[in-house]
């Protein structure tokens, strides 16, 4: 058994250390951007030795003609004293340096169909539409996506499938990336792998075949959250998705593994926990706040900076919309430069297109996010520039308050029936964790006042109530399609009905199940609806 466990070690750390930084090249991902937008000079002395690594990161991507070629070529050629993106403002470094970034971006607009750039448009726009899915659709994607997992089959994938088979197949789980992927089968399969690989990397091999949560976050990752570096708009966008700002004055303060950690949460959990919001996406809003002479923003380490932008790449999160807020001021306008850059360089073409630069004061900035149909209502940053804490400090408390993955402005318990950050997972008496990892808005089959006031078994019930005296009304042959009905309605909501299965894990209800559940909650009702 020892030897088993080390030789599994083994398979892991040569997978985690051979993985590719960047996704598998392809034709819409070439030459997309200037590699001297990247590395700046940080002082007199080295200014000819960054000119020189500048014309041969440029004749490197120039010959080479991709984007992830250039990238390697780039990490491999700088020395370890040089290591760093260095954003030492230049005098010269105008608004129209970032021409480059908008010519890409125009480029590739040009590059569409008409009605391709018109659904672009509309989603920039915050007027886009969900993706439309059929059963039919998403039976023949699902099939497609297996055949394309057993080629692309690697060692972390098949250490996932040792521990958890029907975890890493479920339908809701492949289901993320098909949707993140606009159901691209090659590329969502791709993307599994390699999301894979980084949740073993930084959570641990033996949390690869269950859902990450909160008890699985150290205290350094919460504090993040806390901090304001991520927000979570409490008001959604005009077409219903959720907003999430980033805010660079931020950058260079936390740890990598703590960043990796906390996007991953922040993507996996919540900001995709419900089918709608994954046919929805989220609208991105990168707002520069930072001092640019600050040395914990201006010096970042490559092969974090890269690592983190790739890693990013591989959570099943479509951001369907991109804003990019920048100051009119020289020293922002570099930083930005070489951030907005290397971005660009690693996001597919979905996202460049549905991508838009914005220059202003703080005031003409949030304006043109109102203009994009973005709310200012409970705008996270003031208009001097300031990330107003009252605001961008309490997202996540109150989304551990309330218990919510689908956006905790919805919440309707609180007080005593609300969660702590410790009950998120566990349930007493029953199995943890378990097959599919339990969430706040899962119903629990069992008995007992653990199960029974958990937040997704007061919400259900609260649902039901709603029907409750209809149902009573009701004749025998309708009381049927009406309980289908609701269940459709709920799983439609992403709300999941669990029971205890073997080995102590929750497993999911078929819909028989479920409607049982539904009418037996009818019947127990009426019953102390009499005794009242």
């Amino acid at each position: 058994m020892h030897n088993n466990s080390r030789a599994q070690s083994r398979r892991i750390d040569v997978a985690l250390t051979t993985f590719t930084m960047t996704e598998t090249h392809d034709d819409e991902r070439r030459g997309i951007f200037s590699p001297s937008a990247i590395v700046e000079g940080g002082g007199d002395d080295d200014d000819e030795a960054v000119r020189n690594q500048n014309r041969l990161f440029a004749s490197r991507a120039a010959t080479s003609g991709c984007c992830d070629c250039w990238h390697e070529s780039l990490r491999a050629s700088l020395p370890r004293d040089q290591s760093c993106l260095q954003f030492a403002p230049r005098p010269q470094l105008r608004q129209e340096e970032l021409k480059q970034t908008e010519d890409l971006l125009a480029g590739e607009m040009s590059k569409l169909s008409v009605d391709e750039r018109s659904k672009a448009l509309d989603d920039v726009h915050c007027v886009g539409e969900a993706i439309v899915e059929t059963p039919e659709m998403l039976r023949q994607a699902l099939f497609k996506f297996g055949e394309e997992a057993r080629t692309q089959s690697n060692s972390v994938y098949e250490i996932a499938l040792q521990q958890n088979r029907q975890y890493v197949e479920a339908e809701a789980f492949r289901l993320k990336f098909l949707r993140r992927n606009v159901f691209e089968i090659k590329s969502s399969v791709s993307q599994m792998m390699k999301f894979l690989q980084y949740k073993a990397k930084y959570f641990g091999i033996d949390k690869l075949g269950r859902d990450i949560v909160l008890s699985d976050l150290t205290d350094e990752d919460r504090n993040l959250f806390r901090s304001g570096f991520l927000h979570v708009q409490q008001c959604k966008d005009r077409s219903g998705r959720n907003v999430l700002w980033f805010f660079n004055e931020f950058l260079g303060r936390w740890p990598k593994d703590v960043m990796i950690r906390t996007h991953y949460f922040l993507n996996f959990n919540i900001l995709t926990s419900d089918p709608e919001l994954q046919k929805r996406g989220t609208v991105f809003v990168y707002y520069d706040t930072a001092q640019p002479r600050n040395n914990a923003v201006n010096r970042l380490k490559m092969s974090e900076h890269l690592e983190i932008l790739d890693f990013l790449a591989s959570v099943p999160c479509r951001y369907s919309s991109n804003q990019l807020c920048l100051k009119k001021k020289q020293d922002s306008l570099s930083l930005n430069n070489a951030i907005v850059s290397c971005a660009m360089s690693m996001v597919p073409r979905y996202a460049r297109v549905r991508t838009r630069l914005h220059y202003g004061s703080d005031m003409e900035l949030q304006y043109k996010l109102q203009d994009h149909g973005i709310s200012l209502e409970n705008c996270p940053v003031d208009t001097n520039g300031v990330v107003r804490q009252d605001v961008a400090r309490v997202w996540y408390d109150k989304f551990v308050e309330n218990g919510l993955f689908t956006g905790y402005s919805n919440a309707s318990e609180k007080g005593s029936d609300s969660p702590s950050e410790n009950d998120m997972s566990i349930v007493k008496g029953a199995p943890s964790d378990g097959l599919l990892g339990v969430r706040p808005n899962d119903v629990l089959l069992g008995r007992g006042t653990a199960v029974q006031f958990r937040p997704g078994n007061i919400r259900f019930r609260k649902f039901l109530d709603e029907y409750r005296d209809a149902y009573d009304k009701a004749r025998r042959v309708t009381k049927g399609s009406m309980v289908t009905e609701l269940s459709q309605t709920l799983k439609s909501k992403g709300v999941r009905f669990l029971k205890a299965g073997k080995d102590q894990q929750w497993v999911e209800c078929n819909d028989g199940e479920v409607e049982k559940t539904i009418a037996q909650q009818f019947r127990s009702g009426r019953k102390e609806k009499r005794k009242a």
